[in-house]
């Protein structure tokens, strides 16, 4: 297998040689996996640079069937005709043969998921940067947009920066902001970050065909993390501000919810719900928190809330008032966290 490998990819290094001349501005090899890094890609392939090659990670089984499945970098990859490696480790003989084989003037890493040596940046001219979704030094991680909505964030953005030996901590090459919308969820903030960041990454690259790239070093003191949620941090709390509740349910759309227990008025029956669309209501609450009041608004620590759509475990995604009719909610009523027993 790895002499297969070996051969496939000193094939494509003669392609590439012969394609080169008069060729287009940069040669690119993408590392990425997700459907943010997929927005990359697609921007990448409509620019004046070319992309010679995709590194994703292994496909793996997924699902009640086990299938197999690609990352939607690799499939795209492989439907625009891409040279593709799908590995492990970038950082082995094979992902080093496959780097040189693509003459990269730059390596772009966007939702990869695998941590680059210097050694392997140090194949492409220019070496390795990053795409993150956030203004670095803020919210290093794996988490950077659901933690800006948790957070309370009015302002969120896209950094490109070097790679160094340290998680997200390398010069900033450049960084653009956004605001955060006061009812947008994760899923949409991150849409509106994507096509930001297809933006940013052609300028970097074009910073450095010109020769004009200029990486600033991060001030470190000033750095915040933003670590992979857990399930857990979904489990709504209503004895705390509506605001704060508010902000669960939109930052942890669609993984890994807003989860709560909804107990009917005369106790007999509990059903778990994900939360997936509410918004702040008027006035100040005059009963327990999750307490379900007379207009159908549920009390908070302090404020109200107002479900607009939630999804009953096993079931549809549904609006508030098909749940009221379908499970005969009436005030009085109760949400309760996960955490309850």
């Amino acid at each position: 297998m790895f002499c297969k490998k070996m051969s496939s990819i000193l094939l494509f290094a003669c392609e590439m040689s012969e394609k080169r001349e008069n060729g287009p501005t940069m040669n690119i090899v993408l590392c990425g996996s997700g459907t943010f890094a997929l927005e990359i890609l697609k921007a990448l392939m409509a620019s004046d640079h070319e992309v010679t090659g995709v590194v994703t990670p292994v496909a793996h089984r997924a699902g009640r069937g086990r299938r197999v499945r690609h990352t939607p970098v690799e499939d795209a990859a492989l439907k625009a005709g891409l040279h593709v490696l799908a590995c492990e480790d970038i950082n082995d003989d094979v992902g080093h043969a496959f780097l040189r084989s693509c003459n990269p003037e730059s390596i772009c890493v966007v939702e990869f998921g695998q941590f680059l040596k210097q050694d392997t940046c140090q194949i492409a001219t220019h070496g390795a940067f990053n795409l993150h979704a956030s203004i670095l030094p803020e919210l290093r991680g794996a988490g950077p947009i659901q933690w800006s909505i948790l957070r309370g964030d009015e302002r969120t953005g896209v950094t490109t920066f070097e790679l160094v030996d340290k998680m997200d901590a390398g010069p900033i090459l450049r960084a653009e902001e956004l605001p955060i919308g006061p009812e947008e969820r994760a899923s949409e903030l991150r849409e509106r970050l994507a096509e930001l960041a297809c933006g940013v990454v052609i300028d970097t690259l074009n910073d450095y065909e010109s020769g004009h790239a200029n990486a600033v070093e991060q001030d470190q003191d000033h750095a915040t993390f933003a670590p992979m949620l857990k399930k857990s941090d979904g489990w709504l709390d209503f004895t705390q501000p509506a605001e704060d509740v508010l902000r669960v349910i939109r930052g942890t759309y669609p993984w890994p919810g807003a989860h709560a227990k909804y107990i009917c008025c005369e106790g007999k029956k509990t059903i778990d719900v994900a939360i997936t669309r509410a918004r702040l209501a008027e006035g100040i609450a005059d009963v327990p928190p999750g307490e379900i009041e007379p207009g159908l608004t549920i009390a908070t620590g302090r404020g109200r809330l107002e479900i607009l759509e939630l999804k009953p475990a096993g079931k549809r995604e549904m609006d508030w008032k098909a749940f009221c009719n379908g499970y005969r909610v009436l005030h009085g009523g109760k949400f309760q966290s996960p955490s309850t027993s």
